[in-house]
């Protein structure tokens, strides 16, 4: 009987491990992370968003049973579709990143660094890389039109020689 709860004991550790030898470290307030928390972010916000990307990245993390797999470019795949449309989401709603796993590339970073360190897989960056969405205009300058711009530089040109004036009759 002894030898059997030691060998359950064993087994269930050695599983154990195994669960949870994937450590990710996200920094910030979230600190290490497994694979299989990686993509919970508590934002129905964003998670709703995401339905169909992040739920299937989910399931590919959840039928992993080795680190290997969990850095297999399947895998890295559906992890990077998931967090592009976590970023594409934050973009669109222009809203700050609730959670440093939120359409985050150092997140995407953090977990290709995992891998190498884990199991000695290299992700390439090209893998891991976050794109702008097409439709995103990107930040933009407030122009001046030009009747407005020739009425602005007449009004500057008309203050500062009347500045000068002023000095050089004192």
């Amino acid at each position: 009987m002894h030898s059997f709860l030691s060998f359950t004991f064993l087994l269930v550790t050695l599983l154990a491990s195994r669960a949870f030898a994937l450590e990710i470290n996200v920094g910030g307030t979230i600190g290490n992370v497994t694979a299989q928390q990686f993509l919970d972010i508590n934002d129905e916000t964003l998670t709703g968003a995401c339905t169909p990307q992040c739920p299937t990245a989910n399931t590919t993390v959840a039928a992993c049973t080795t680190d290997a797999c969990l850095c297999d470019p399947a895998t890295v795949a559906a992890i990077t579709t998931c967090e592009q449309c976590l970023f594409n989401t934050l973009i669109a709603k222009n809203i700050p990143m609730p959670d440093p796993r939120a359409g985050s590339a150092t997140a995407l970073t953090a977990y290709a660094a995992a891998c190498l360190a884990s199991v000695n897989i290299t992700v390439p960056t090209s893998e891991i890389t976050l794109t702008l969405p097409a439709d995103w205009d990107g930040p933009f300058g407030q122009h001046l039109s030009l009747p407005a711009t020739v009425i602005t530089v007449i009004v500057a040109t008309a203050l500062a020689s009347g500045c000068i004036y002023v000095v050089n009759t004192m």
